[in-house]
């Protein structure tokens, strides 16, 4: 086969193509296609647009509310000290000895507690407590240690608890002083005096 045999053959293959599709016509013109395919693309690029903004105001209305720390469920159980986290969301809290205070806490912390913890000696803030210590904080009783139950959520941004423990030297065992302030604010510390009956001035 020759180029002249060859071409005259694919030139009746093409026209065989071409009377096939005759019957073939389009409903739209190309220029509505465009139009269309283009609009499908703005529309995913704006609902695309539309999740980020909403997910940049859930941030930024997480961040201006200035909650407290997120809190873990805590279950921390020493000889000297206990932490755990309740159903309820409250944080019980057992001291039974005056050992591994920086420890205690970082239990505290994780429980969404930020505390200024000091062992053997008691802290208090000189511009005053914040008056929600009362909702924050409860001591329970109890021999021979300090029984706590701490309320994060009650905690107001931006504050921490004081809390000092020193040892009574009677049946008593252990005392505490408590305050509740403004994070950073300074603090007079000191030994409170051993009152008759073990009973420490300035603690409860």
């Amino acid at each position: 086969m020759n180029d002249d045999d060859m071409l005259a053959a694919m030139r009746s293959s093409l026209t065989s193509i071409k009377d096939s599709l005759a019957g073939v016509h389009m409903d739209q013109p190309p220029e509505a296609i465009t139009a269309r395919a283009r609009a499908r693309r703005l529309r995913r690029g704006l609902s695309g647009v539309g999740a980020g903004s909403l997910a940049l105001a859930i941030g930024l209305a997480l961040a201006v509310s200035g909650g407290p720390p997120a809190a873990r469920v805590v279950h921390v159980n020493l000889d000297a000290w206990s932490v755990n986290t309740t159903p309820a969301g409250v944080v019980d809290v057992t001291i039974r000895e005056l050992k591994d205070a920086a420890q205690l806490r970082r239990a505290l912390a994780d429980a969404g507690v930020p505390a200024v913890l000091t062992f053997g000696k008691v802290c208090t803030a000189t511009s005053g407590d914040l008056p929600q210590l009362p909702q924050v904080l409860h001591k329970e009783k109890g021999d021979g240690g300090v029984f706590l139950t701490i309320d994060p959520a009650a905690m107001p941004a931006g504050s921490e608890l004081v809390i000092g423990v020193v040892a009574t030297g009677s049946e008593r065992g252990l005392a505490a002083g408590f305050g509740l302030i403004k994070d950073g604010s300074p603090l007079a510390c000191h030994a409170p005096h051993i009152l008759p009956g073990g009973v420490k001035a300035g603690t409860r």
